[in-house]
């Protein structure tokens, strides 16, 4: 959309400025209204709890998909009254880039909790293919963000900083996502892993990020060699998951493969998970909080940064082994010592001058508090 058009609309927006913001009201937007997931999700849950003070909203493409138990509104995502619940909400929280055309009121505040955590592909003005409307429109979104949660100063930087051209606010405490995944959460990951009826195996997760161009390859896995190194090298019976990208279509089709692309909540997977496999994802960041195993590959990795997306850092510098090819890959597993993956963890850890406590999900819970209807609570 052009520009002065997204100017035009908000300005005409602003006649819903004639409706007092409610300061008890806070609505959640998780992947611009597909998922009840990621960081919106648990900051919801802590919020939860204050339910009959709070006026608490989640915005969905398709409400009659997700159900809740405490009392809470659901609106369709661009809707007529998702534009009413958004200009009169005291506080907004959002994981992605928000809609453009939706004007920013005085005395609201906008939370964007990003949905990637370390530091590692471009993004904002950063990337390769960005314009100089892009680049007007990323600054433009982020001049209306009041706070950004941070997983690591690198991130601060780099992404928010550089990236975003962003000047706000930033709570560098981690994301609440990964609270879980710092502290560890045995009885939810045994919970997970009886869901998907695997209690008694080992985990290997396959995760790989979103491709516009370029393909992951999934079709070059052997995954009975998969399957027969992990048991030689780490023990245990072994099962595979498989979870696509959220704004990709599962390609999955194999009886040794668990699809759990359509599973809710993809910190649960990670907790519940072993060993991780993955190209690019972010979630490589999450999963090292647990200092298990992390593998990538990639068989296209120049094309991948030539046609999609390029790095703040050397991939090769990064502490999980990065193969070109499946034998690679099995080679890197029958490699694997734990000691040293461990001490590159570490440093890579305080390379990225990590903010990740454990105690994120507290932390932005009390700040909304004090917003809404706590104004003396303390940090």
């Amino acid at each position: 959309m052009k520009y002065y058009l997204i100017v035009l609309i908000r300005n005409a927006l602003k006649i819903f400025f004639v409706f007092p913001i409610q300061k008890n009201r806070v609505i959640f937007n998780a992947y611009n209204g597909k998922q009840f997931g990621c960081n919106p999700k648990y900051i919801y849950e802590y919020l939860e709890d204050y339910s009959d003070k709070l006026d608490l909203i989640w915005t969905f493409e398709d409400i009659e998909k997700f159900y809740f138990d405490a009392p809470v509104r659901k609106v369709k995502y661009k809707s007529l009254k998702y534009i009413y619940y958004v200009l009169t909400a005291s506080i907004v929280i959002e994981n992605s880039e928000s809609w453009s055309i939706i004007p920013k009121r005085s005395g609201q505040t906008v939370i964007n909790t990003w949905h990637g955590g370390g530091s590692y592909k471009k993004v904002g003005t950063s990337r390769k293919d960005g314009n100089s409307f892009n680049a007007k429109n990323v600054r433009d979104k982020n001049s209306r963000v009041d706070l950004y949660l941070s997983s690591s100063q690198a991130f601060s930087t780099q992404t928010l900083r550089e990236s975003f051209d962003y000047r706000g606010e930033i709570m560098e405490k981690g994301m609440p996502r990964n609270d879980i995944l710092v502290s560890g959460n045995e009885s939810l990951a045994k919970k997970v892993k009886l869901n998907l009826n695997i209690a008694d195996k080992k985990v290997v997760l396959i995760a790989p990020t979103f491709r516009n161009v370029t393909d992951f390859a999934l079709e070059s896995f052997n995954f009975d060699s998969l399957l027969e190194t992990l048991e030689e090298k780490m023990k245990g019976s072994w099962v595979i998951l498989y979870r696509s990208h959220y704004y990709e279509t599962s390609k999955v089709n194999d009886s040794r493969i668990i699809d759990v692309s359509n599973y809710p909540d993809m910190q649960e997977l990670l907790l519940a998970s072993d060993v991780l496999i993955t190209d690019f994802s972010s979630c490589m960041w999450d999963f090292s909080l647990s200092f298990k195993p992390v593998f990538l590959l990639s068989s296209n990795i120049e094309e991948y940064q030539e046609k999609e997306r390029e790095f703040y850092t050397d991939p090769y510098s990064w502490p999980y082994s990065l193969a070109l090819t499946f034998d690679q890959l099995i080679q890197n597993i029958s490699d694997f010592d734990e000691d040293e993956y461990v001490k590159r963890l570490v440093s890579h850890h305080e390379d990225l001058a990590s903010c990740e406590s454990g105690n994120a999900t507290n932390s932005i819970g009390k700040y909304i508090l004090r917003k809404t209807i706590r104004e003396g609570i303390h940090e």
